[in-house]
């Protein structure tokens, strides 16, 4: 499972230079300073949102239904984040600041994980949490302030989110204390009663701070239905005795509709365990295996289909409807029945992080000395890019959780990478994992925790750090104004039966990536038809309603995904990555940008833009702010993120055994102390833009710090990035 629980507590990125065990003296001390209430920030995004959210309506589908619209038709896409929990932990006027702060960074949509069922020993299963509720309602109103948009998922039955003495008082048969409650709520009509009762306060009881019922808010963007659970994954093995029981006399009764004459039908069927769904199937299979994936698939649909009528039309909800946003325990064999469960709502969503390749014995919520870390980028290894996911045809997609988790020095690539790539497949919301401060986390460390030699761990789970949180604003540009041009690359129509057969489909998320022979199309069927790369290239969509099996690419791909170079190029021409040098580049007339290991090729040239760098490592970015071409822009963002890390963080070369293969990556020795370091940048920008007149370097918070000297030329301007840089105003 990725995270959570421990993950409201505080956290910092923790990047560091590959080879430094001390602190080098030429990184610069990042700072967020305080407000200024006489000054004006020079970059503040606010404008892109509603006056307030809802302003024009509800969310709708588009007349396709693969985005988004706002209530009067036109197309939105979202720079979410998740955070809207903190409201259990700051004030009025700390979660106004929030909000505030939020949007000022691009954010137009925020995510309320919770729960809302009752806690505590007296609690009735029908009882709510109202304390949650109240936070939830905040968070609405505050947020719709701002023009931020609020998603509510109000039941994760994981069981530090249900409560200490959750569900021993519910009367759920077999569960008690502290019990996990995975994969209970699909079948157990009992539960559904109680999460009914629970939506049904939250949604329909008048929000005190805007006097208006949460069904009726428009400024509530989405309904999310359940967190993170599927009978197709591990955990459905896992249910207690009575539960197992529960679904296995449904599972007969299913039977025996199917097969109306079978004699061998028990009244409670054995229950098949999860692993064997993960397994090739037998020729023509008409097992009771097969059987079971039918009625897993059935039944989920059946709930979420029932759901979504209980919102809308007992419930009297106006949002859109998410069934829920999970994975299986098979992405090949089983994703896509997963997906077509959840079709029959609105909106499609997952869960899906950049793994680190984290280990330690605490390392679920926190990183100590001690801890292993492999240090990955995405730009070297593709295959494993959040943004790689099949979209549904007629669906929009959104992924709800995920971010560059920590520990990873290659924080900034994240939001650059996200931005390009979900703008060129389409995707419609992607929300960072998660805030944990009002701005920038000022103590990321468990001081509360004590460790050898003065440490402190450092939580995890944090977005609030200048590697990630700091690369918010060029990026929500790019996504929210679509500097990237879209395209479908590959669309899949997949019949019933090859998906209830466990057939591997043409394509499929998470596959594994040999950089040295990555296929573009293979035969091998365990493989799929076509390789992770093609994620790259363009949109990849999928149907479930098909007569046969088929698949449409819409180019030829050998020529977009050069396997002999490393090199894959968008079918737009916009976006290239050498996943063997590890360098990306956007070039789009709006923004142009370059990130990776820079100092492998120095000089980029991307038409009206030029890029030198000497870096090791470094994102740096130009974006218009005004709408015009990059070469015609009178005001555009410039925004470099390089290596960040805690003062005094130490690491070594380490290699570790790990599923039967040697792991290489780093040993962390010291987890340092704040402040936050920066790596300088080293390097130069040229733009051909006779516009531009005046370079102003803004703070962490967009105040002017300093006039920079603009070395002007024949067709445009150049510039020497400084090197405590992180955005720069280049304006006439």
């Amino acid at each position: 499972m990725m995270r959570k629980n421990v993950c409201i507590a505080i956290l910092l990125i923790l990047s560091v230079a590959a080879n430094a065990q001390v602190p080098d003296q030429t990184w610069w001390t990042f700072q967020f300073p305080k407000y200024r209430s006489s000054d004006t920030s020079l970059l503040d995004l606010r404008y892109l949102n509603e006056r307030v959210a809802g302003e024009h309506g509800f969310i709708k589908m588009s007349k396709d239904g693969n985005s988004l619209t706002d209530g009067q038709g036109k197309p939105m896409r979202f720079w979410a984040t998740n955070g809207g929990s903190l409201a259990r932990d700051l004030k009025d006027a700390q979660l106004d600041s929030l909000a505030r702060f939020l949007a000022k960074m691009g954010v137009n949509m925020v995510r309320y994980h919770g729960s809302i069922n009752p806690k505590g020993k007296t609690s009735k299963l029908t009882d709510v949490d109202t304390a949650e509720a109240r936070n939830i309602w905040r968070c609405v109103a505050a947020m719709k302030k701002q023009g931020i948009y609020t998603v509510i998922s109000p039941f994760w039955p994981h069981n530090g989110h249900m409560g200490e003495w959750v569900p021993k008082e519910w009367g759920i048969n077999g569960y008690s204390g502290k019990d996990d409650m995975w994969g209970v709520l699909f079948f157990d009509p009992q539960l559904q009663k109680g999460y009914k009762a629970w939506v049904k306060y939250l949604y329909t009881t008048s929000n005190p701070y805007t006097k208006v019922p949460l069904k009726d808010e428009p400024a509530v963007g989405m309904v999310q239905i359940e967190n993170e659970d599927s009978p197709f994954f591990w955990t459905m093995s896992n249910v207690k005795p009575e539960v197992k029981k529960l679904v296995g006399s449904q599972f007969s009764k299913w039977l025996k509709a199917k097969y109306p004459a079978a004699k061998d039908i028990k009244d409670t069927m054995d229950l098949i365990p999860i692993w064997d769904m993960t397994q090739a199937p037998r020729l023509n299979d008409k097992s009771r295996l097969h059987d079971q994936v039918e009625f897993y698939a059935q039944t989920l649909r059946k709930f979420y289909d029932d759901m979504a009528r209980f919102y809308r039309n007992e419930l009297g909800c106006k949002q859109l409807i998410n069934g829920n946003n999970w994975r299986t325990a098979s992405q090949s064999r089983l994703l896509d029945l997963e997906r077509w469960a959840n079709a029959g709502v609105d909106v499609i969503a997952t869960n899906k992080y950049f793994d680190p390749g984290h280990r330690g014995s605490n390392s679920g919520w926190r990183i100590d000395p001690g801890d292993f870390y492999t240090s990955p980028s995405a730009l070297k290894n593709p295959a494993d890019l959040p943004t790689n996911v099949k979209h549904v045809d007629g669906r929009p997609m959104m992924i709800t959780e995920s971010g560059w988790n920590l520990p990873n020095r290659y924080q900034t690539e994240g939001p650059l990478l996200v931005a390009a790539y979900g703008g060129l497949t389409g995707l419609d919301a992607y929300f960072w994992f998660t805030p944990t401060a009002m701005d920038y986390m000022r103590q990321p460390h468990l001081s509360f925790l004590h460790l050898p030699d003065g440490q402190h761990p450092m939580n995890r789970w944090t977005s609030s750090t200048p590697g990630e949180l700091g690369m918010f604003p060029a990026n929500a540009l790019i996504q929210r104004l679509g500097y990237v041009k879209e395209v479908k690359i590959l669309q899949e129509h997949r019949t019933m039966k090859s998906m209830l057969d466990r057939t591997i489909p043409p394509i499929f998320e998470e596959q594994a990536f040999d950089p040295n022979r990555d296929f573009v199309t293979s035969k091998n069927a365990d493989q799929g038809q076509f390789g992770p790369m093609t994620f790259l290239t363009g949109g990849v969509s999928s149907s479930y309603e098909a007569k046969a099996d088929e698949v449409a690419v819409g180019n030829d791909l050998t020529q977009l995904i050069d396997t002999k170079a490393g090199k894959v190029t968008s079918a737009t021409g916009q976006l290239q990555l050498d996943h063997r040098k590890g360098i990306f580049t956007l070039n789009t007339p709006k923004a142009k940008a370059v990130s990776g290991f820079l100092n492998t090729q120095k000089k980029f040239d991307l038409g009206t833009v030029t890029i030198t760098s000497q870096n090791e490592y470094a994102t740096i970015e130009l974006v218009s702010m005004d709408g015009q071409d990059i070469d015609r822009s009178a005001k555009i963002l410039l925004q470099i993120g390089t290596i960040f890390r805690p003062t005094g963080w130490q690491e070594e070369p380490a290699t570790i055994a790990d599923d039967k293969q040697q792991l290489k990556g780093y040993k962390i020795t010291n987890t340092g102390k704040m402040p936050w370091l920066g790596m300088p940048a080293l390097g130069t920008i040229t733009i051909k833009n006779k516009q531009i007149r005046k370079a102003i370097q803004l703070d962490a918070a967009g105040y002017a710090v300093k006039e920079l000297k603009l070395i002007s030329s024949a067709d445009g301007i150049g510039l020497e990035l400084p090197k405590d840089a992180m955005y720069i105003l280049l304006e006439r």
